[in-house]
């Protein structure tokens, strides 16, 4: 393998990473097979659904979300059956379905914001856990919201409901309160790189703080939409501690009305990185490209 990058390095002592541990870490990076499928089922999903092709037995794993299947074989192109467009899976990285897990500590929600919804993931995952749940799609680009509505219809969500505010409107016009946010937030998006995707820059310094920066500005802004009781479920595709820990321990400082929930099946994941309860995935694992997730509860009185 050839010499690391500075920026490799960087990323690896941040994540304070062994020798090895950090040899197979930039190796999954510069491979790029990492990815791995998993399909959410919908609404649309016909009763004791078999699916077209083998799926992997996944009881051991503990944390598998309910109304979630992984196809056996890595590279199915799931978007060629008849199924997907029948709109009975809506597919996704499998290290997705893992974040969403953290949603099993969560009571069940009477309504749900999906800050950055786009293209669907997310309010898929969460959709299939509570399907009952009075949900607010949210997306700000014009395109992407498109993309997103159309998921939506697809996959039978006809009552969700697709907005298009920034998250400082969200603070400003808006007065309805939600139990469960989800934010997963835009980030430097370093999991591309074991997808074999590119992604110029985004292992450099001034993209991934530009991002924690960003990101801390959202959450400040939609906090004020979360009720009193309720949850918010940070999350990322990307491994700097950055973009990660760093900003939910500055959330927790500016805000003592929240604290960080405990997940207990996702507890062979918690990160080493900070004291409080936080969930990193790495590419070594083999679940997918790899992300982070942090679940946060506001108190029912205010700090």
């Amino acid at each position: 393998m050839p010499e690391p990058s500075k920026a490799e390095l960087r990323l690896c002592s941040r994540l304070r990473l062994t020798d090895g541990e950090a040899q197979d870490f930039l190796q999954a990076l510069r491979e790029g097979r990492s990815s791995r499928q998993a399909l959410v089922l919908t609404s649309l999903t016909p009763p004791d659904y078999v699916p077209p092709f083998p799926c992997a037995d996944a009881s051991s794993w503990g944390w598998l979300p309910p109304g979630v299947i992984v196809p056996e074989d890595a590279d199915l192109k799931s978007g060629a059956f008849d199924d997907y467009r029948k709109g009975f899976y809506y597919p996704l990285d499998l290290s997705s379905a893992w974040e969403s897990a953290a949603l099993s500590a969560v009571p069940v929600p009477a309504s749900c914001l999906d800050l950055c919804a786009a293209p669907g993931g997310k309010s898929m995952l969460m959709l299939a856990r509570f399907p009952e749940v009075v949900h607010v799609a949210n997306e700000v680009h014009p395109a992407r919201r498109g993309i997103l509505r159309g998921n939506l219809r697809q996959c039978g969500a006809v009552r969700s409901e697709v907005a298009g505010l920034r998250p400082d409107q969200w603070a400003r016009e808006e007065e309805r309160l939600f139990d469960l946010i989800l934010a997963d937030a835009p980030c430097s998006g370093q999991s591309l790189l074991a997808k074999g995707m590119k992604n110029p820059g985004c292992l450099n310094a001034p993209m991934v703080n530009g991002n924690a920066k960003r990101q801390k500005g959202i959450l400040l802004s939609v906090l004020p939409r979360l009720a009193p009781g309720g949850h918010l479920l940070y999350s990322t595709c990307t491994y700097d501690p950055e973009e990660n820990e760093k900003v939910m321990g500055y959330l927790l400082k500016r805000h003592a009305d929240l604290s960080a929930v405990e997940v207990p099946c996702l507890s062979s994941f918690r990160s080493s990185l900070c004291s409080f309860p936080a969930y990193r995935l790495l590419p070594r694992d083999g679940f997918g490209a790899g992300g982070f997730c942090c679940l946060l509860h506001r108190s029912f009185s205010a700090a």
